[in-house]
C-alpha cells in the first residue's frame, strides 16, 4: 500500500470511528445515561477504529486479494476498495492493469468474487457520493449499459488513469 493510500485509509477510519462513537454514544445515552455514554462512546469508537485498522492491514487479507498470474510490474494503480454488489459492499482490492480493471475480494465477505472489466468495454466513469454524502464513489458504465460501483480512495486518480487507458484503446482502434 502506498503512503498516500495508507494516509487516506487512516483518515477514513478516523472519520468512521468518530461516527461510530457518536452513534453508539447516543444509543448508550438512552439506555444507560449520559455520563456512561460520555465514557463508553469514545472508548468503543477508538477500539472499533483500531480493530478496523488492524483488519485492513492484516497480512492474511492482503494475501487473499492478490491477483494470481499478475506481476507487480503489470499493475498501473491499485488500492483497497468496496465493490457494491447487490446489497453488500464487498471489500477487497481494485487493480488497474493495461488491459483491464480487476477487483478481488477478501474472504470476510458474503459474496466473495473476482471481477474483470476490459478497458475497451468501459463507456464512461462517473463520480458519485456514497450514501449521498461521502464523495468516494466511482461508477463504471459499460458499453452494454451495465454499471459497476466501487468505493475507493483518490477516485480522481482512478478516473484519470482509467481514462488515459480508454483514450489509448480508442486511438488504437481508430
Amino acid at each position: 500500500m502506498i503512503i498516500a493510500e495508507k494516509k487516506a485509509t487512516i483518515k477514513s477510519l478516523v472519520y468512521a470511528s468518530i461516527g461510530f462513537a457518536l452513534l453508539f454514544g447516543i444509543f448508550i445515552a438512552f439506555t444507560n445515561g449520559i455520563w456512561y455514554a460520555l465514557i463508553a462512546g469514545p472508548i468503543t469508537g477508538a477500539l472499533w477504529g483500531l480493530m478496523m485498522y488492524l483488519f485492513v492491514n492484516a497480512r492474511k487479507v492482503k494475501e487473499q486479494t492478490i491477483l494470481e498470474g499478475v506481476e507487480a510490474s503489470e499493475v498501473i494503480y491499485s488500492g483497497g476498495a468496496n465493490h457494491l454488489k447487490n446489497a453488500e459492499a464487498v471489500g477487497g482490492t481494485l487493480y488497474l492493469l493495461s488491459d483491464r480493471l480487476a477487483f478481488k475480494s477478501h474472504q470476510v465477505n458474503i459474496q466473495n468474487h473476482t471481477l474483470a472489466i476490459k478497458i475497451n468495454n468501459i463507456q464512461d466513469i462517473i463520480f458519485y457520493s456514497t450514501l449521498g454524502l461521502i464523495p468516494n464513489g466511482l461508477k463504471i458504465i459499460l458499453k452494454d449499459a451495465a454499471e459497476e460501483k466501487f468505493v475507493v480512495n483518490y477516485r480522481d486518480i482512478w478516473k484519470k488513469n482509467i481514462q488515459i487507458l480508454i483514450d489509448q484503446s480508442n486511438s488504437q482502434i481508430a
